[in-house]
């Protein structure tokens, strides 16, 4: 009679231990990925509304808010409080009599759904949204110093241009008019229709001298040494329609407009707006100051 208590007793406190582990490990899962720890606990259609609506909850959020880092940041503050509810959640959960078969079985399906959904729905819609809406890039140059430094990481505004024409000092990202299977980041200087000259160091738009701040130093001055050798933009040159002049701010050090002329509007890919990581890879480390930095 003792023999058979003791043997219960101790089946009860493995099993107990059994279902702690398994409970955190429910609680690991749903930070990582919200739903399989209730799918791991038998609650199914719990574990699918917590799947589907946070993934809803944070496409709505990307698709109603402008393009900003604010939008961003809000987006990854959802994601993140939504994975600790769902940790939570599961972790006052009390698990059902489904049979192991049975949670394996949920699980399998879970994230057989969960692939299927990344090839048909996820992927097509992160494509669509860096095509149409934002896009990341690293600075692999010095030809923007100072405003972009090598080792920026940066995003785009591809939605910006279907609301307005591109602007003067717009940092924009476009196809490289000689090659388009690369892509170039340049300053908008000159506007369709405008007459451009450069001489003396100096930008002349229309005639007027064009105020630069953020130009390197005395980069143009250097580039030109004295003697404009440039294809475009040593005379009066007027901008074609829908066209816009583009310049390095590391005049430099800058293949841009002087060298290879216009860039077509429709080749424009979107406006810079922000940085959102910067590394020093000379001296390997971030520069703090830097990050999530508007343009």
């Amino acid at each position: 009679m003792s023999e058979t208590i003791a043997r219960d007793g101790k089946a009860t406190v493995q099993g107990a231990d059994v279902s702690r582990v398994r409970r955190v490990f429910a609680v690991v899962l749903s930070l990582s990925a919200p739903g399989t720890g209730h799918f791991l606990l038998g609650r199914f259609r719990r574990g699918v509304a917590w799947a589907l609506g946070l993934t809803i909850l944070g496409l709505t959020v990307l698709a109603a808010m402008p393009v900003s880092l604010w939008t961003f940041a809000a987006a990854l503050v959802i994601s993140l409080v939504g994975r600790v509810a769902a940790a939570i959640d599961t972790s006052r959960l009390a698990r059902t009599r489904s049979s192991g078969k049975m949670v394996l079985l949920g699980l399998t399906a879970f994230f057989l759904a969960s692939a299927l959904y990344g090839a048909l729905v996820e992927d097509p819609l992160r494509d669509y949204y860096k095509i149409h809406y934002v896009r990341a890039f690293t600075i692999p140059s010095g030809g923007m110093e100072p405003t972009l430094l090598v080792g920026d990481y940066i995003l785009t505004d591809n939605s910006l241009y279907r609301a307005r024409a591109p602007r003067r000092g717009d940092i924009v990202v476009f196809k490289y008019p000689r090659d388009e299977s690369r892509e170039f980041i340049k300053r908008i200087v000159a506007l369709p229709g405008e007459r451009i000259q450069i001489r003396g160091g100096h930008v002349y738009v229309n005639g007027s001298p064009l105020a630069e701040p953020y130009v390197k130093g005395d980069s143009m001055v250097k580039a030109e040494g004295g003697h404009c050798g440039h294809v475009y933009g040593c005379e009066p040159t007027e901008v074609p329609p829908d066209s816009y002049f583009v310049l390095g701010d590391n005049r430099e050090n800058s293949q841009d407009s002087r060298y290879w002329g216009f860039v077509k509007r429709e080749k424009v890919v979107g406006r810079v707006f922000a940085i959102y990581w910067s590394w020093d890879r000379p001296q390997a480390r971030p520069r703090l100051d830097r990050v999530a930095r508007s343009l």
